[in-house]
C-alpha cells in the first residue's frame, strides 16, 4: 500500500490492559508494540494490517526502533504519531 513511513522508539514500560467498572486497573510491564501503540493507532488511524502496519527496517533492532507504515489517506496522523513516540 502507498503510504507514509515513520520510525519511532521501541516501547517499554507499564501499560493498563483493562479498567474495571469500579475504576480499578489491571497493569503489566510490557515491551510489546501492540500494548503501547495499537490502542491509539486503532482509535485514530484505523485497522492494523489495513490502514497501518509495523515492521522492522534494516537498523531498527540495533537502534531499538520500530518502523510504522500508515496508509496515504491517513497520513495526517503520521506526524502526530512520530512526535508522540519519538
Amino acid at each position: 500500500m502507498p503510504g507514509t513511513i515513520i520510525n519511532v522508539k521501541w516501547p517499554k514500560g507499564w501499560v493498563v490492559l483493562h479498567t474495571a467498572l469500579d475504576g480499578s486497573c489491571v497493569s503489566t510491564e510490557s515491551a510489546d508494540p501492540n500494548d503501547h501503540y495499537r490502542p491509539w493507532m486503532e482509535q485514530y488511524i484505523g485497522k492494523q494490517g489495513w490502514d497501518w502496519n509495523w515492521g522492522m527496517a534494516d537498523n531498527d533492532v540495533s537502534e531499538n526502533r520500530l518502523t510504522i507504515k500508515i496508509r496515504q489517506s491517513k497520513s495526517k496522523y503520521a506526524t502526530i504519531a512520530a512526535l508522540k513516540w519519538s
